[in-house]
């Protein structure tokens, strides 16, 4: 063999020893502690690791991560950490930890116990986890955090609405204050009827400052509108300010029903007084006492027709304003409010005269004011029952 071909085979060994040289290099244990990313270890076969794939936390607060890796036998370290460059990891921060949460021992397997920092921005993120040993080997795990919202979220205040009670012509305007101590998303004007399955959504838009504004779109009279307030500030917390209502249409409310025995009462008592009366004009000696126990339990059925009185509802003693007396505008209201104020002068008379009766002096002057006055009434009282059905 002459020394050409001599000289080109050496020079092909020492390429060959060069290069694998160099293959060693690049598997040595320094290069693969610097190169736990996506791009290399790509066979995890040999390597497990368990721990939890969710977790929920605060911004800006801890939570624990158990970690259990298990790798190949033999090898001289296993790495575990969370590369910087990978995922959503550099946002977050290891307790007694480097900048990517590295852990690394000479055992085949380890039980790493993580305190991690959430980042101050809610949201979902998603950590990812590598083990890796000195062999082209390695695996990792994702682990999806959610990051919750703190803080007192929007404030509400001045709700307003305009006009006050719409017509089926009018829309209403609501207008609100919306603060928050970091920024506010979106405020929502929502509105429902009986007739709706579900809220509808107006946006309120900003009309100076805090003031924001949304528009109730026309309803037909009648229409019982239920409306809220949803404000949600940039750390993502949602306020529910509400309900407020309205009716479509100025509907004055039913007038109370008159809730006292005007006939089952009322009819004896006038019956039982003019009788009595009638008794002792024919023969005052004969019938006087009868004349007194009469007018006397006519009195008393009176007195407990006015005492049932006051169950009715506390609106319907709105006519004994005097202003009543004399307004014929709404005949329902001057009738009713004279016949409370010739209520109360005839209860007056039949107490005095009751009281006179007791003490033994005789005399119609007193009693007989009563009786006319349960006799007006008495026809008063049919025309406001009527009224009041119709």
């Amino acid at each position: 063999m002459n020394k050409r071909i001599r000289l080109a085979i050496v020079m092909a060994a020492v390429a060959v020893l060069f290069l694998l040289g160099a293959t060693q290099v690049i598997g040595s244990p320094g290069r693969h502690d610097d190169c736990a990313t996506s791009g290399c270890h790509s066979d995890g076969s040999g390597i497990t690791i368990d721990t939890d794939s969710t977790a929920s936390v605060d911004m800006d607060s801890s939570f624990a991560l158990n970690v259990q890796v298990t790798g190949v036998s033999g090898q001289s370290s296993l790495t575990v950490k969370f590369p910087s460059d990978i995922a959503d990891n550099s946002l977050f921060t290891y307790e007694d930890l480097d900048s990517e949460g590295t852990f690394s021992t000479t055992d085949d397997s380890a039980t790493i116990d993580y305190n991690i920092t959430a980042p101050s921005t809610p949201g979902l993120y998603t950590l990812r986890l590598y083990a890796v040993q000195h062999i082209p080997n390695g695996a990792y795990i994702d682990i999806a955090v959610t990051v919750q919202a703190t803080g007192p979220g929007p404030a509400v205040m001045n709700v307003n609405r305009t006009p006050s009670i719409p017509t089926a012509t009018e829309s209403v305007n609501v207008t609100a204050n919306v603060t928050s101590t970091v920024g506010i998303t979106s405020v929502i004007l929502q509105y429902i009827t009986p007739d709706d399955s579900d809220w509808n959504n107006v946006t309120m838009e900003v009309i100076s400052g805090d003031l924001y504004g949304g528009t109730i779109p026309e309803l037909p009279d009648a229409t019982n509108v239920t409306y809220r307030i949803v404000a949600l500030d940039t750390l993502g917390i949602e306020r529910v300010y509400g309900p407020y209502s309205y009716i479509v249409g100025n509907f004055p409310p039913p007038p109370p029903p008159i809730i006292h025995y005007g006939y089952l009462l009322g009819i004896p008592a006038i019956f039982l007084a003019y009788l009595g009366t009638a008794l002792e004009y024919y023969d005052e000696e004969r019938f006087t006492r009868i004349h007194g126990v009469m007018l006397s339990l006519a009195y008393i059925l009176t007195s407990i027709n006015v005492l049932l009185l006051f169950q009715v509802d506390a609106s319907a003693w709105t006519a004994l304003n005097p202003a009543y007396l004399i307004d014929t505008s709404n005949m329902l209201l001057f009738v009713h409010s004279w016949h409370i104020w010739l209520g109360i002068i005839s209860m007056v008379f039949g107490t005095l005269a009751f009281i006179t009766h007791l003490a033994g002096w005789k005399t119609c002057n007193l009693g007989l004011p009563a009786v006319v006055l349960w006799t007006i009434l008495a026809f008063m009282g049919v025309y406001l029952n009527v009224a009041f059905r119709m």
